[in-house]
Formats: C-alpha cells, sequence, structure tokens
C-alpha cells in the first residue's frame, strides 16, 4: 500500500492532513515558511493525489492507521496534527485512538460529527460524484469559495476543473464522503487533553462557525479564531499570511 509523502525541515514535527478531493500540494503556501522552523509532514489520503486507493473497504479506521503507519516508517514518535475540513475529523480520531503520539491539534473549517445539515451536504456531494467530476465540482465551488472570487477568477477555476477532471479517483471520494457520513466523535471529544485550536469562517456554508463554536466548547484546552473574508477553504490570499502567523504563535507556547 502506497502512500505519497513529503519529508522536509527541521525540529518539531507538524502533520498536514487536506480535506476531500484535495492532495498535499494544498498546503504548499503555509509550507514554504514553516519548514524553516519546524519539520513538516505532508501526505496524500487514499486515492488522493498519488496515494494508492487500495482493495480495502474504507473506513476512518483506515485513515487513522494509515497515518500511525506513516509515523512508523518515519519512526516520528509525536507531533503536532493539523487538518482541514475531512482533515480535521482524521486528525480528531487520530487524537482520540492515539492521544501518547499528538501533542496539539489544529482544526480547520472542522466538523466532529455529521448532524442534519453535514448529512444533506455530503449526500448533495455524493449524488454529484456519481455524475462525475464536473459535476462534483461545481456543486462544492460555492459552498467552499465566497461568490466574488468565484466570478474573478472564472476562467482559473474551468481551468482547475479541467486539470482535476483528469486525475480524479470518484471511488476514493466517494469512500471519503461515506466516512463523513458515519462520523461521530461527540461522546469522545473529553478524551482529547492537549491543546487545540480551531480556525473557522463565520461564512462557512459547509462545516458552519455554530458546529465550530460547539467544537472549541466541548473541548478541554481549545482556542478558537473566527475568519471573516473567507467561507469554507480559509488558505487564501491574505489569510494565508495571517493563518502562517497564528501557527507560529500557537506553537512557540509549549
Amino acid at each position: 500500500m502506497n502512500i505519497n509523502y513529503k519529508l522536509e525541515g527541521k525540529g518539531k514535527t507538524l502533520v498536514f492532513i487536506h480535506g476531500l478531493s484535495d492532495n498535499m500540494v494544498y498546503w504548499q503556501p503555509l509550507v514554504n515558511n514553516l519548514k524553516n522552523h519546524y519539520q513538516i509532514l505532508r501526505y496524500d489520503l487514499r486515492g488522493h493525489g498519488s496515494s494508492e486507493l487500495g482493495n480495502e473497504k474504507i473506513s476512518m479506521d483506515t485513515y487513522v492507521n494509515d497515518l500511525l503507519f506513516l509515523l512508523d516508517k518515519l519512526k516520528i514518535k509525536k507531533v503536532n496534527l493539523i487538518g482541514f475540513s475531512l482533515g480535521s475529523a482524521i486528525a480528531l480520531d487520530f487524537t482520540i485512538n492515539h492521544p501518547e503520539r499528538v501533542s496539539s491539534i489544529v482544526l480547520i473549517s472542522a466538523f466532529y460529527k455529521c448532524d442534519n445539515h453535514l448529512s444533506e451536504v455530503f449526500t448533495s456531494l455524493k449524488n454529484s460524484l456519481e455524475k462525475g467530476f464536473p459535476d462534483f465540482f461545481d456543486t462544492i465551488l460555492p459552498m467552499v469559495l465566497c461568490p466574488d472570487m468565484i466570478k474573478d477568477n472564472e476562467n482559473e477555476l474551468n481551468s482547475l476543473k479541467y486539470m482535476a477532471s483528469q486525475t480524479a479517483n470518484i471511488e476514493a471520494y466517494i469512500n471519503a464522503v461515506d466516512v463523513c457520513l458515519n462520523f461521530d466523535v461527540e461522546n469522545k471529544l473529553q478524551c482529547i487533553d492537549v491543546p487545540s485550536l480551531i480556525i473557522a469562517s463565520e461564512h462557512d456554508d459547509l462545516t458552519p462557525a455554530s458546529m465550530q463554536k460547539e467544537l472549541n466548547e466541548k473541548l478541554n484546552d481549545s482556542k478558537m479564531i473566527l475568519l471573516d473574508n473567507v467561507k469554507h477553504n480559509v488558505l487564501l490570499g491574505e489569510n494565508i499570511d495571517k493563518i502562517h502567523n497564528i501557527l507560529m504563535d500557537f506553537y512557540i507556547k509549549f
């Protein structure tokens, strides 16, 4: 089972976990600066990017075990997890099941259970995936980007849709959506006892700020930062430097 990854930099280890249909390139804008201060591990989830999907049924345990295998392979004993969207769910589950391996968690555009709203969202995404990647792209785009950004970058986004459709692993993405539909760690959050940081958007239509505020309240040692100029995808424009500085401030404390 091949898991594609990249390890660079020196210092305490930060592990970046991307979201549905993304790959480790998503984190490149942050890594450019952070690798000068920390050891950075990025990897592609199963069936995403250049990682193989494999033949087994995909569950949250699969994603968690893949990360554990990778850390053991690289002989990394303890890490700081940074997860975006689906990646945040994996970070939560990994921390619950392997607390001895985690020093802190950063959760971006996060969710801790699939409530009625998310069930509708993920079901719509699954239905669009069954029609093909272009339909999925058109369905999820307004959930993750503000209307002005979509309008101002129409040509670039159309090119991205075409290029991504050439390599998209629809089976892997549907499997990932199924994992999201069955995700619920609400009753286990009290087990998490490491410093936590939640980065959210006031205008997130996919994982609403209200749910992320609830998550912040349920975690034992958590801080939340709300951004107001983006939707689900917060790692854009001026927010790249802002999030970089937020992370630097967060990690310097421990």
